[in-house]
C-alpha cells in the first residue's frame, strides 16, 4: 500500500510540497546564501506536527548539506519519497 504523505496534515513533507517553488527561488537568488536558504527550509518545516524520526532525519541531513544545491535535492528527494511512503507493518 502507497501513502501520499504530501497531501497529509502534519507531514514535513506536505510542508516542503507547498514550499517547493519558494525553495527554487532561493536556489536560484544569488543574493540568497546556504544559511539563508536553511533557516527557510527549517522554518517551512516546523508547523508539522508529527515529530517522526525521518522528521529528526531530515533535520540532520539538512544541517549537513554545505550548498544550496544540496538544500535543495534534499528537500526534492523528501518531496518524492514523501508521495509513495510504503508504512512498514508494526509487530
Amino acid at each position: 500500500m502507497t501513502i501520499n504523505l504530501t497531501k497529509r496534515e502534519g507531514c514535513y513533507s506536505k510542508e516542503l510540497r507547498e514550499s517547493c517553488n519558494n525553495i527554487k527561488i532561493l536556489l536560484n537568488e544569488p543574493t540568497i546564501d546556504v544559511e539563508t536558504m536553511r533557516t527557510f527550509v527549517h522554518n517551512v518545516i516546523e508547523p508539522a506536527r508529527i515529530e517522526a524520526a525521518a522528521k529528526k532525519r531530515f533535520r540532520e541531513n539538512l544541517n549537513a548539506c554545505q550548498t544550496k544545491l544540496e538544500i535543495d535535492e534534499l528537500c526534492r528527494d523528501a518531496v518524492i519519497h514523501g508521495m509513495y511512503y510504503h508504512p512498514t507493518k508494526r509487530k
